[in-house]
């Protein structure tokens, strides 16, 4: 791009001089910059956007600029990202003791975009959902969505503190360095979501090199991305995080103005390490974690003749066992990892100091003190090690027991990573299924967002599994059990007037929805009642952090009416949180007509934006009246959707994954692997996970369901 019209606008990556021509009544816009940088845009062309001015903010060493449409500014809906972009900053420049070398950032809110964010050289892009938000009306859930969107693009600028190039399929380590450290939602949002991806056979290493194009799908997903956080995560907590931020300081100052690649990285932290008496080889140790797919489960086992005894062994974990027989990559591989095991030894008014055990082989013996029949062992303490535990029994049970009778025993983390891995590991094969759900019992004596958020996150896929059943008695059951350990909480913030606490209000939004989701008859009431209000005076009353489960359960238990009204809404809202919300409200109703209508106009780019389209699907999906449809639509509209969205990174794996992920029927399973082989070749990672999940699933209700409805058959009659 050589000259732009002064009808037009132009951002480049690095500021510009402004030079008129009266030749040709031009403006031309020249970059000015020091170092010549790797970028994917050099600049941009836009009509009808002007940089936010007035909300420029300035950081000590840059300044920050918000572009976007006029009305957007007007509302100030840039004025959230701008305030965190510059706090990011100078959060980087302290943790790295250097300064952000550039003289600007410009942030651009886009309508469209192939994918939901873009960083470049001085100037990302942004979807306007991704980075727009208007205070009157947006949740905080949503505020969370924007910040972790910036938060991930302004990781991507880290290398711009002390410019230096690393092999670019190596680049998830410099986007997530820092990001999610001692963040409680860093283990519901990226650890325990990629362990689910990364638990399966058809998973992939996260450094990964690349030969050819087709590769690169391969390589930037969010294994590699959530994965590569969630190592350096566990990589910190061992190194201890002051000796890993002086390794980083190292490593960015010795590679000034460089090239690098990972194997730089870790000789840098294992001398940081060695100046502080340590001696491990992080390269030796990352590799396995790095270049071998997939994670190990620990399993600890109390020895029955010896007290103070254990014995642990690792294993790959799967989440369909019969995978591994399946996979020759499988079979012919013995995994093992170099393992960071920190435990802790407790009983009912006592817990022991950490410990850290380092496993390296198949199977070993280790003495624990203090570890009598009496006390329960905790491995992988605040889940910060990249895998899963797994005890004899007899720990489960007192381990249940002491959530029981004091939960508060054991920190917010390690109630969150105890529910995660108990229903991974019954799903997968390796626990029995009554153990995950006689843990959730004490969830009515928690009052911290983070196990409920872990249990609901865990229920969800498990109640998808059921959700279709034709024997709904069966179905009741499940239902009623789920709901009789979320009552006593939901009544309880009914009671209660509205918290300030971020994690309070985030806590008071997740027993709303799980109540509303199991069928909590005051929930429905609610709901009803509040869409019914907003209709008949026109006026919108429903609490912002709720609106979007209240707009979802007034959908499925109304008419039509309030389905056109909800339509309604989203064509004349101009808030971008608004629109999202009311659009996957539509997904919710129970009539498969207003279903099949909305799949239909969900194609239509002057009624749904193309990246929204993706979502209206997904969600069509997840609703049990919906789901064949949505499958069918895929298959129907499959080369219109791949030719839409086969380019874009995520897009594609991410509709694939959405529209599959709940199937769990033999035909299905049939119907799935039919279409495979009509499109033989494309996106066929997605495809092949895709197939081995909802095997998974068929294995899944094939082995335990009978099991898990005998236990809460059972266990409701107590």
């Amino acid at each position: 791009m050589n000259d732009a019209p002064m009808t037009k606008s132009c951002l480049w990556w690095m500021p510009s001089v402004h030079r008129f021509s009266p030749r040709h009544s031009l403006v031309y816009l020249v970059p000015t910059f020091a170092l010549i940088p790797n970028t994917f845009s050099k600049a941009l062309l836009f009509d009808d956007l002007y940089p936010c001015h007035p909300h420029t903010s300035n950081t000590r060493n840059a300044y920050v600029r918000l572009y976007a449409r006029p009305d957007a500014i007007r509302r100030g809906s840039g004025d959230y990202a701008l305030h965190i972009t510059k706090r990011l900053i100078e959060f980087y420049e302290d943790y790295f003791k250097v300064p952000y070398s550039l003289p600007k950032l410009d942030l651009l809110a886009v309508p469209k975009h192939p994918y939901a964010a873009m960083e470049n050289w001085g100037l990302s892009i942004f979807v306007e959902q991704r980075i727009l938000l208007d205070p009157s009306v947006s949740s905080i859930s949503y505020l969370l969505d924007v910040t972790m969107v910036i938060v991930h693009e302004i990781c991507h600028q880290t290398n711009k503190f002390l410019p230096l190039t690393m092999k670019w399929w190596d680049r998830w380590l410099g986007c997530f360095s820092l990001s999610g450290f001692e963040k409680q939602r860093f283990l519901t949002d990226v650890l325990h979501e990629v362990m689910l991806l990364d638990g399966l056979a058809s998973s992939h290493p996260v450094s990964q090199e690349v030969q050819q194009a087709t590769d690169i799908d391969r390589v930037f997903d969010w294994i590699a991305y959530k994965k590569g956080a969630a190592l350096i995560r566990m990589l910190a907590n061992f190194m201890g995080h002051s000796v890993f931020q002086r390794g980083l300081q190292d490593y960015l100052t010795i590679h000034k103005y460089g090239n690098a690649a990972r194997n730089d990285l870790w000789n840098t932290l294992s001398e940081a390490l060695k100046r502080n008496g340590k001696y491990i080889n992080i390269q030796e140790v990352m590799d396995q974690w790095t270049l071998q797919m997939g994670y190990p489960v620990i399993t600890i086992m109390g020895n029955t003749t010896t007290e103070n005894r254990i014995i642990i062994t690792q294993q790959h974990f799967i989440y369909d066992i019969s995978a591994k027989t399946k996979a020759l990559e499988l079979r012919n591989n013995s995994y093992l990892w170099q393992i960071p095991l920190t435990i802790v030894v407790g009983n009912r008014s006592h817990v022991s100091s950490e410990a850290i055990i380092w496993v390296s082989n198949k199977s070993e013996h280790h003495r624990v003190t203090s570890l009598d029949k009496g006390s329960w062992l905790l491995g992988n303490i605040n889940q910060t090690g990249y895998f899963r535990v797994n005890y004899d029994l007899r720990n489960w049970r007192l381990l249940i027991d002491q959530l029981i009778r004091n939960h508060e025993v054991l920190s917010v983390s390690n109630r969150a990573g105890l529910i995660d891995d108990a229903f991974s590991l019954a799903r997968a094969g390796y626990l029995p299924q009554n153990i995950p759900l006689e843990m959730i019992r004490y969830l009515s004596e928690e009052k911290d967002f983070l196990p409920w958020h872990a249990a609901s996150r865990a229920l969800y896929p498990l109640d998808k599994l059921l959700d279709r059943m034709e024997n709904y008695n069966v179905f009741n059951v499940k239902m009623k059990y789920i709901l009789k350990q979320v009552a006593t909480t939901y009544i309880k913030y009914l009671q209660c007037s509205l918290i300030s606490l971020v994690l309070s209000r985030e806590l008071r939004r997740e027993v709303i929805m799980l109540a509303c989701s199991f069928g909590n008859k005051h929930c429905h009431q609610q709901a009803s009642t509040l869409i019914s209000d907003w209709i008949s005076s026109n006026r919108n009353r429903i609490p912002l952090n709720v609106r979007d489960i209240v707009y979802c359960t007034g959908v499925s238990l109304l008419d039509e009416d309030v389905w056109e009204f909800i339509w309604m809404k989203f064509h004349s809202t101009t808030a971008i949180s608004e629109k999202k919300i009311l659009l996957e409200a539509l997904t919710c109703s129970d009539d498969r007509n207003l279903l099949n209508r909305l799949l239909n106009l969900s194609l239509n780019s002057e009624v749904v934006l193309d990246q929204d389209a993706i979502d209206v699907i997904i969600h069509v999906a997840r609703n049990p009246h919906g789901r064949d449809l949505a499958w069918k639509f895929f298959r129907d509209k499959w080369k219109i959707l791949n030719t839409r969205y086969g380019e874009a990174l995520f897009m594609n794996s991410k509709l694939i994954s959405g529209v599959t992920e709940f199937l769990n029927t033999e035909g299905e399973l049939k119907e799935l692997k039919n279409f495979m082989k009509n499109y033989d070749g494309v996106a066929a990672a997605s495809f092949t996970r895709a197939v081995e999940t909802v095997e998974a699933n068929v294995r899944w209700k094939m082995l335990y369901q009978e099991e898990l409805f005998q236990w809460l058959r059972k266990a409701l009659r107590h």
